[in-house]
This record gives C-alpha cells, sequence and structure tokens, in this order.
C-alpha cells in the first residue's frame, strides 16, 4: 500500500504503534492462555502476592477477571471488575484502526488523534479506581471484587 503522506499532531504516534504491535503480539499469547486456562487463572488460581501481604487491593487487582469477562462478552462485568481493562481495549483498537487508517488513506482516520492523553486517561483511571477501591474496603468495610 501506498502511504497517504498525512502528519500525525502527536509526535509519538509511531512510536505507540510500534508498542502496539508489539502488544498485540503478547495479546494473541495471552489470549491462547486464557482459551487453555483462564478459568484456572481468572477465579483464584494465582493470588495477589500485593493483596497477601498488605490485605488491600494491588492496582491490577481484577484485572484478569476483567479480561476473562471482557473475552466472554460480558462487557459491564468486566468494566465493574477493573474499568482500566475495557477502556484499553477499546483505546487500543480504536489507535491501531485509526493509525492504520490515516497512514494509508487520504480522507480516513484523524491524523490528530492525542494517543498520549488517552494513555494518561487511562493511567488516571487505573489509579483512581485503585484509590476507589481501597476506600471502600478500608471505611466501610466492603470488598467490591
Amino acid at each position: 500500500m501506498k502511504k497517504s503522506g498525512r502528519i500525525f499532531k502527536d509526535e509519538l504516534t509511531g512510536t505507540w504503534f510500534i508498542i502496539g504491535l508489539v502488544f498485540a503480539v503478547f495479546a494473541v499469547v495471552g489470549i491462547i492462555v486464557f482459551a487453555i486456562s483462564g478459568d484456572y487463572l481468572a477465579f483464584g488460581g494465582i493470588p495477589c502476592g500485593f493483596q497477601q501481604v498488605t490485605h488491600l487491593y494491588c492496582p491490577g487487582c481484577g484485572g484478569t477477571r476483567a479480561t476473562w469477562y471482557l473475552l466472554h462478552g460480558r462487557f459491564i462485568r468486566s468494566a465493574y471488575m477493573h474499568p482500566f481493562v475495557p477502556y484499553y481495549v477499546a483505546d487500543y483498537l480504536f489507535f491501531m484502526v485509526n493509525t492504520l487508517l490515516v497512514t494509508f488513506t487520504k480522507k480516513l482516520g484523524f491524523s490528530k488523534y492525542p494517543v498520549t492523553i488517552t494513555i494518561y486517561v487511562g493511567l488516571g483511571l487505573l489509579l483512581v479506581q485503585w484509590i476507589v477501591k481501597n476506600v471502600v474496603l478500608i471505611f466501610f468495610h466492603i470488598a467490591l471484587i
């Protein structure tokens, strides 16, 4: 295919795209692992070391279950378990398709897509959900996941 010659507003788009391609390889391996032993991994197979030591949620607690629910089409349950997971899957898919469209077409895609900002938003979401889960656990003694 011939490149369109359009320039991305975010200077790191090319770097993020390469990282995204590498991530795609790991995602395929992860999907295969989940197909083989997803139930075991998602529902107590490997305990969280952070949670065992501190009795608090780690920033990733619920992420494996959220991934399992997402792969089984249970999007709301996935977002409840860990909102970071469905956010990043949607952001990743949109970014990768958009980058290909902008690179190889003249009119399709958004060359001003702020990929670095969406990554920071996702990291903020990760931090906020971690704080909220632990505040509810510490002050109200309610285990959310």
